[in-house]
């Protein structure tokens, strides 16, 4: 039994974070926070002032002592005045310091999921850690320097009612006491059970969340109305949230029993004292007065005492779920800028693979193995293979959003692990195959390209002549200026293929001097495509490419080509030497380079 109630408490002191969210909280707002304390124990006191001149008056009055009454009555008058003046500024100054701290914790959510690597991005416990500290709510620290200065400002008060019900009978307080604590404990063990049980179906709610953005996202409304797959979706989700509502309940209920059982003890308990106070009285224990007072004070001692055990049972609530948050903020990025970093080179680069290999954060298979290859300054370079053979892996690893297993990767002969990351990666731009659809203007999507350079008008719209979306651009009534999308009132409407001329358009808008190009131009016509790559050179300048493609028209003008099979490369070569090899270059173009360079 003594080992249980140990571990209990054990447990307890584990999910407090009071020190450093009290710490959080004063770095946001100090001087809300100062004045929102200095309030509090100045409400505490007039509270208490008022009391005792309403004790002074009780007794004067009990004395006959006219000539004192009117100074206590406006002592007792003025001390309530400034008691209401005092809660309201501290009830102000709450809400300001709760604004501002809740403000900051938002940021940093959206700071730290910024910084973190692309590996947490792919993996699930990420995305669970994510949703629970954004379910934990930015007002929650702040949610707990109420609570504390809740709990002082009703024990304080308590302590000043405690000590009017002393001098009356001492054992009045302590049986109050006794009697209120099993629905604090009630309390604290429902929120402990209810932080638990989030724990354990984190999983299962994201991926209702999953369910209700297939139903309801433009993204996949024309596949699931052409498939008739949303009822069966919304049977899912459905089924899904009952489950998770059904085991809250579940547990809601328990709770709330035990609530009631504490609570009939609680109210018992008050009106036991009542009975005690009112025998003592008949029997000659207490005066008139003090009886007076009793039910004055008594039931306001009942409701502070009802208020501390709230206050402190919502402090530990609040407390377990602020600890999402610190989990997230306690996540660090592995691939960070440093000090001691080299200068990535001006003008041309050329960039080198060597003996690179790579297996993915946990798991053990190798996704690459033994890669070597070379990307020279203002060379054009191929990387083709079936689905899976890694490409798009090793693109992460270009960009430095992954760091090899082993071997390297160099600029200029020095290992781009020598760099700052964010600088590195100024030196290369990607349009993935995914690409991002941002519902911005025309031109805030192309020069999301160079985000941290000047606004270049001139410079935006000769990326977009090069790329193509400057044809369909012009059309519109606002030009450049013109919303893509229709997620917001004022946007219009994108196709595919438009979107991905964007793309295109931001990645030659940076000053980037490797451009790669992860099948590009997969949602553009023939023809577009076509012309697109005819011209490719002249439309990168002296910069160096690299064309993911699966597509002949893409990859037949490169310099070089590269030929990825189950994570290694099998062939190397140009188009012409490729062709003329048998292997996996040939049986994937060789049918179609016949069509494109007929005889």
């Amino acid at each position: 039994m003594l080992n249980a109630v140990l571990a209990k408490f054990k447990r307890l002191r584990t999910n407090l974070h009071i020190k450093r969210t009290i710490g959080l909280v004063w770095t946001v707002a100090p001087r809300w926070t100062a004045i929102v304390l200095i309030m509090v124990i100045l409400e505490s006191g007039l509270f208490f002032s008022s009391l005792y001149f309403l004790k002074l008056l009780i007794n004067a009055v009990a004395k006959h002592a006219n000539d004192s009454l009117v100074r206590y009555i406006l002592s007792a008058g003025i001390s309530s005045i400034l008691y209401a003046i005092a809660k309201s500024i501290a009830t102000f100054a709450a809400e300001v310091q709760a604004g501002r701290v809740s403000e900051y914790i938002d940021d940093r959510i959206h700071q730290r999921a910024i910084e973190l690597d692309l590996s947490f991005y792919e993996s699930p416990s990420y995305f669970d850690t994510l949703k629970r500290a954004k379910e934990a709510g930015s007002d929650r620290p702040n949610a707990i320097v109420i609570n504390l200065t809740d709990t002082v400002k009703s024990s304080m008060m308590l302590l000043a009612l405690g000590s009017v019900l002393l001098s009356i009978d001492w054992f009045l307080l302590p049986l109050l006491v006794l009697f209120v604590i099993p629905t604090m404990l009630v309390r604290i063990s429902f929120s402990e059970k209810l932080y638990k049980w989030r724990m354990n179906h984190t999983s299962l709610e994201r991926k209702s969340l999953y369910l209700s953005d297939l139903i309801t996202s433009d993204t996949s409304a024309k596949e699931v109305r052409s498939l008739g797959i949303g009822k069966y979706f919304r049977s899912l989700y459905l089924n899904i949230r009952i489950k998770l509502l059904t085991q809250r309940l579940n547990i809601l209920r328990k709770s709330t029993g035990n609530e009631i059982l504490t609570t009939i003890l609680a109210t018992s308990a008050f009106f036991v004292c009542v009975a005690y106070i009112a025998l003592s009285v008949s029997s000659g224990r207490v005066t008139v007065g003090d009886i007076t007072l009793f039910l004055v004070i008594f039931p306001q001692s009942f409701v502070q005492m009802q208020a501390l055990s709230a206050c402190i049972s919502n402090l530990y609530q609040n407390n377990i779920f602020v600890t999402n948050l610190f989990d997230l903020f306690d996540l660090k990025p592995v691939i960070t800028d440093k000090e001691n970093a080299v200068p990535v080179p001006v003008g041309n680069i050329n960039l080198s693979v060597r003996n690179l290999n790579f297996t993915y954060p946990h798991t053990d298979k190798q996704v690459l193995r033994d890669i070597n290859m070379k990307f020279p300054a203002g060379k054009i370079i191929s990387i083709v293979g079936l689905n899976g053979a890694g490409k798009t892996t090793l693109i992460k690893l270009l960009s430095r959003l992954y760091d090899p297993t082993s071997g390297s990767i160099a600029l200029n002969d020095i290992d781009i692990r020598h760099f700052n990351p964010s600088e590195y990666r100024k030196q290369i731009s990607i349009v993935f195959q995914d690409f991002g659809r941002y519902n911005f203007s025309a031109a805030d999507n192309i020069r999301f390209g160079n985000i941290d350079g000047s606004y270049d008008e001139s410079a935006i719209m000769e990326a977009a002549q090069r790329s193509g979306a400057n044809d369909y651009i012009k059309t519109f009534p606002e030009r450049y200026q013109t919303i893509m999308g229709r997620l917001f009132e004022d946007g219009h409407e994108v196709s595919m293929g438009q979107w991905q001329k964007l793309a295109i358009a931001r990645a030659l808008y940076s000053p980037a001097k490797l451009i790669i190009f992860d099948e590009a131009t997969s949602a553009l016509d023939a023809l577009a495509e076509r012309q697109f790559f005819q011209s490719f050179r002249e439309r990168i300048d002296d910069r160096a490419a690299v064309i993911i493609s699966h597509r002949i028209s893409a990859v037949a003008h490169a310099d070089y080509i590269y030929v990825l099979s189950n994570g290694e490369i099998k062939q190397s070569g140009t188009h012409e030497q490729l062709l003329s090899m048998r292997g996996d270059y040939a049986l994937l173009f060789g049918k179609e380079s016949s069509k494109l360079n007929p005889a």
